[in-house]
């Protein structure tokens, strides 16, 4: 840090720029998890529009810090008393994901705003590497997070996925009683990871992140043998799921094979090691 203070470029191509260091950050609850598993504190986190809908707090393992809100309603008297000096939020399409327009606004006056973009073209690596570069540039010094973790994980998932000829596998969220939204894996880079490996994910004509598809379609359409389902509040539950018929239709579901997927890690080589490497056990064991 320099004479001039403390910046940051980000994916804006925007130059964020602090006085000081900043030391008290409040973040997206994807990139609270992600900035503390690199060594960097935060005081709180914010959830997306999803939480807000459901009334459900994002529940972050390894954070003990306030959540002030979700999507277009958070808490401003627990705001002011964190005192942020640095926002950091993800987004998808420079947008300030996880908050209204009007409220990333208003927050913006408060603290300068980074943004990391985490989907679309940029490679899984990318942005982690954008991550880590972020908590370089707050903690002023060296973050240990080995990419070669990571490249061993997708070596034996590669393995595994090699005994197991023919395989399909889908990621899917659980939409609406009559929809299901199946992930486009060439949008989330995360998926994008794991079929550059060699998981084979059943195709989809989408061009954005989702395909809608009626349940009643599904097993015609995206008949896997492995389902990685999404976890998150606005995603259907078991009991939810159970009223649909055609859930039961899917092969994946007939042989027990639906695994957890969390479409918003945090995103640093070890934790999406360790993910993958739950991924590979989970196909190994039912193999």
């Amino acid at each position: 840090m320099g004479s001039d203070g403390w910046s940051f470029e980000d994916d804006r191509g925007d130059r964020v720029v602090a006085a000081e260091r900043p030391t008290r950050v409040l973040a997206y609850a994807q990139a609270a998890q992600t900035l503390v598993g690199l060594g960097v504190s935060v005081v709180g986190y914010f959830g997306s529009q999803h939480h807000a809908d459901s009334g459900a707090q994002p529940a972050l393992a390894g954070l003990d810090v306030p959540c002030v809100g979700s999507g277009d309603a958070v808490d401003d008297e627990l705001i002011a008393t964190l005192q942020p000096d640095l926002l950091v939020g993800v987004s998808y399409g420079g947008e300030v994901y996880g908050l209204s327009e009007g409220v990333a606004a208003k927050l913006g006056e408060l603290a300068p705003i980074a943004l990391i973009r985490i989907a679309g073209e940029p490679g899984l690596g990318t942005i982690i590497g954008r991550f880590r570069q972020l908590a370089q540039a707050l903690t002023g010094s060296d973050v240990a997070d080995d990419e070669a973790v990571l490249t061993e994980a997708l070596g034996r998932l590669s393995a595994a996925v090699g005994g197991r000829p023919g395989v399909r596998v889908t990621a899917l969220s659980g939409g609406t009683p009559t929809d299901a939204y199946v992930a486009n894996p060439a949008y989330w880079p995360a998926l994008r990871m794991l079929a550059d490996a060699g998981l084979p994910f059943t195709p989809t004509p989408a061009k954005g992140g989702w395909e809608v598809v009626k349940w009643t379609e599904l097993a015609a359409s995206h008949p896997a043998d492995i389902l990685l389902y999404d976890q998150r509040p606005n995603s259907l539950g078991d009991d939810q799921l159970a009223d649909i018929p055609a859930w039961a239709e899917v092969p994946a579901v007939r042989g027990g094979q639906v695994l957890p997927w969390n479409p918003e890690p945090p995103l640093t080589f070890a934790a999406t090691a360790a993910s993958v490497d739950a991924l590979t056990t989970a196909i190994t064991a039912n193999s």
